[in-house]
């Protein structure tokens, strides 16, 4: 009989998807591992680092000293270049995870979403260089400048599809857990910078078509973070945004452990 495949989507967020990390490590516990992972932004780099073969002890370990000043490389020459942030310094830190691995290496099945300004349309990247194809992925426009590949000009994938469970769909899954980090429909108080704006300009958009998405997976887990900031990359944020997806994951663990059940029961 033909094995039932399960997806893990995991959506884009900013420093909210540093939640993804806790609800990876409750399934896990669980000895829940997906034979799928499709991430956009945050989704694909923690999504990316799991199909990697990097485990979450050592994602906790090396991003929980993770800080804004680790990522931001501004410079007049990079915003001359359609953004404030070159992206090397993020690129240098998927590269110590993952050196110069294709996704086609990976142990579990990986694609991440970016969108090409060129033609509007989302790309969804299942083959190649990684760190290239989750950097086109996290790529918010304004902040960080678009990857050029081919007649492409990549930025975030999150302003196609920031909840890709479709992706996973096509992938052959036939199960799917969807994490949906985005929570900015909320009220934003604190929008005292360029970059909190500019982020919290591209998730509204985002966050309300996340919202009329009829296919939100078989288990949709949606983590609100109202005790963290979603741009400012402390380690007392990333933290605590690693507890709230582990705490979340258990309080969905009765739906994910039936929906495991029904596969076993299905094959």
């Amino acid at each position: 009989m033909k094995k039932e495949k399960l997806a893990l989507v995991l959506s884009g967020g900013s420093a909210y998807g540093f939640a993804h990390i806790g609800v990876i490590k409750a399934l896990l516990e669980h000895g829940i591992v997906p034979d799928i992972v499709v991430g956009t932004s945050m989704g694909a780099i923690i999504g990316g680092l799991f199909a990697g073969g990097v485990s979450v002890e050592e994602m906790e370990s090396t991003l929980s000293h993770f800080s804004r000043n680790k990522i931001v490389d501004f410079s007049l020459f990079s915003l001359f270049k359609k953004g404030m942030l070159h992206g090397s310094k993020v690129t240098h830190i998927l590269q110590n995870f993952l050196g110069e691995k294709n996704i086609e290496d990976c142990s579990i099945s990986f694609a991440c979403i970016a969108s090409d300004l060129k033609s509007g349309e989302k790309v969804v990247f299942s083959s190649g260089n990684m760190v290239s194809r989750i950097r086109s992925s996290m790529s918010i426009p304004g902040i960080f400048t678009p990857v050029e590949m081919g007649d492409m000009l990549l930025v975030d994938g999150g302003l196609c599809d920031n909840l890709p469970v479709d992706v996973a769909r096509s992938m052959g899954a036939d199960k799917v857990i969807a994490v949906d980090v985005c929570t900015f429909y909320q009220q934003q108080n604190d929008l005292s910078s360029t970059i909190d704006i500019v982020i919290s300009s591209c998730n509204l958009c985002v966050s309300k078509a996340v919202l009329a998405q009829e296919d939100k997976g078989d288990v949709y887990i949606k983590i609100d973070q109202p005790n963290i900031s979603f741009d400012k990359f402390t380690s007392k944020d990333i933290l605590t945004s690693i507890d709230n997806g582990y705490i979340a994951c258990h309080h969905h663990m009765g739906e994910v452990l039936e929906l495991v059940h029904m596969e076993s029961e299905e094959r």
